[in-house]
């Protein structure tokens, strides 16, 4: 046996280990169970996605008018295969803000381990990615549900095509992950390049939604268009089919090697750029003299103390939170659009604005690592630790409320009793928050390292942010069912909520404090962990 390949085996078990002990050692069976869930879930998607191309291919078929109307079959191809692989394109742009790589060149610079082994490692890597096997079984069905139609290529060579359509989408996504590494290094670039994605789908759902009706995504690989078709990927594939079953190899040849440049190329220059940004250390920080010497806050009727907790912890998240202000509400204008709003608008903003904080308040002691033992030796208390914790998540998702009854007042006329129960649902909310996420934090706390908020890696276990969503759901809903139930106003409903659950949070407070104290050692030896 060689040495690279030597070296693939040991990476590669290396990586199945250590995915292993987190799940094993941190106890995290919610996380297998959902994993069994999500995997379930997209075997369900995908044969639902086959059943509706082989039930599309068969009206086709019975209809020779309409297939003519789209095109003819080698556009319906071309139009298919270019939505199942834009798909896969646009959530490799999304996952931009997270690492891509399967394995990171940063953590081999010390070995003897070759940089070309770890880009093929990676590259390859993409070919299992979930999304993909998910999206073999409706590409494997487009080739042999559209080769039953007149005058279709033959199944064998549709499904040739599409081999070579996905070796160059996953050189395309091989140096998305390249740059993606990049961005790491440039937070405010990745935060900026976040926002265009997130503007650019919003614009792209607006313009959609007031532009009436067009033939489709098949028009434009229609035979008319024949110059358009030859100078895109998709088209070289639908080409590539074509001459294959028709048997013409030099043409055949020629889309092909156009197919095979493109993922090669592209994979050549993510290994460039890897290469390039290999010794440049992932989220550097800078330190600002003048923010050094600069008096730290005095908040009013507070102890000097309790200030400079909630000062450091207000600058944190601002610091690696702030493009929460963004996504949420256009997420939430979009989810509005998409699901009749009610009569009350705001209640779902009360909620989903608590789920922008949501790795703050369940993961609160996450990002300070292994400097949490200070929490421990200086002259502060726990209880005005999580306090400031706390203080500084609400104000950060009282910000991000703000912004969704802003959106909604926008998009929606929004009176200011709405506003008022919204206002107080999401007040009335919070302290359940608090309390859960700060046991949560004691009992399940996850090192976050790097300047950014991580929803799935942050945010404590899995099992932990499912009982807080359900939790919020429930202390924001509850209220306005009793209120139609017994026929109060909603006012009162949301404001008893509120004073209740005020008056026993100094109490459930102190408790977090202690429980914090108690599993000191465990608390500090898990925030040092790194694998």
């Amino acid at each position: 046996m060689n040495l690279p390949l030597e070296q693939a085996n040991a990476l590669i078990a290396l990586r199945a280990k250590l995915w292993w002990r987190r799940l094993v050692r941190g106890r995290q069976w919610v996380r297998i169970a959902m994993g069994a869930v999500a995997a379930l879930v997209g075997v369900l998607f995908s044969a639902s996605l086959c059943l509706v191309i082989f039930d599309a291919t068969d009206r086709m078929r019975q209809s020779p008018e309409a297939l003519r109307d789209l095109g003819g079959p080698l556009s319906v191809f071309a139009s298919w295969v270019t939505l199942a692989l834009a798909g896969r394109v646009w959530f490799g742009l999304v996952a931009l803000a997270q690492s891509q790589a399967f394995l990171d060149p940063r953590r081999f610079r010390s070995f003897p381990v070759s940089p070309r082994l770890l880009s093929a490692i990676n590259f390859a890597a993409l070919l299992f990615d979930p999304i993909w096997l998910m999206l073999y079984p409706p590409l494997a069905a487009v080739a042999l549900a559209l080769s039953r139609l007149p005058g279709a290529p033959s199944g064998g060579s549709m499904l040739l095509a599409e081999a070579f359509a996905v070796w160059a989408t996953v050189g395309v996504l091989h140096l998305g992950a390249a740059v993606a590494a990049l961005f790491d290094a440039r937070p405010l670039l990745r935060r900026g390049f976040s926002i265009l994605l997130v503007l650019a789908g919003f614009i792209g759902f607006q313009l959609s939604a007031a532009m009436p009706v067009r033939r489709g995504l098949q028009a434009l690989f229609a035979p008319e268009r024949g110059g358009l078709m030859r100078w895109t990927p998709p088209a070289w594939t639908a080409e590539l089919a074509q001459a294959l079953s028709a048997r013409r190899p030099l043409e055949a040849a020629t889309f092909s090697l156009l197919l095979f440049l493109l993922g090669s190329l592209s994979s050549l220059a993510a290994h460039a750029l890897s290469q390039r940004e290999l010794l440049r250390p992932a989220e550097p920080v800078r330190v600002s003299a003048r923010g050094a010497r600069a008096d730290g806050w005095r908040l009013p009727l507070a102890p000097a103390a309790l200030s400079a907790l909630f000062e450091k912890e207000a600058k944190t998240v601002v610091r690696v939170g702030w493009l929460q202000l963004v996504i949420v509400p256009v997420a939430y204008l979009l989810l509005v659009r998409a699901v009749l709003p009610g009569p009350e608008p705001l209640l779902i903003a009360a909620v989903y604005a608590h789920l922008g904080v949501l790795e703050i308040a369940t993961n609160a002691f996450g990002r300070d690592l292994d400097a949490a033992r200070a929490w421990f030796l200086w002259p502060v208390s726990l209880r005005s630790v999580l306090a400031a914790k706390n203080a500084v998540a609400y104000l950060f998702s009282l910000a991000i409320f703000l912004l969704l009854a802003l959106v909604a007042a926008v998009s929606a006329q929004l009176t200011a009793g709405q506003f008022l129960v919204g206002i107080l649902a999401h007040a009335a909310v919070f302290p359940l928050l608090a309390t859960f996420g700060n046991a949560v934090s004691v009992y399940f706390p996850v090192p976050v390292r790097g300047a950014r908020l991580r929803r799935m890696r942050g945010t404590g276990p899995i099992g932990a942010r499912l009982a807080a969503m359900l939790l919020l759901a429930g202390a924001a809903w509850a209220p306005y069912a009793m209120s139609q139930t017994l026929g109060f106003h909603l006012y009162a409903a949301y404001g008893g909520e509120l004073i209740a659950l005020l008056l026993a949070y100094p109490a459930l407070l102190g408790a977090a404090a202690r429980l914090a104290e108690g599993r000191r050692e465990l608390l500090l030896g898990a925030l040092a962990r790194d694998e």
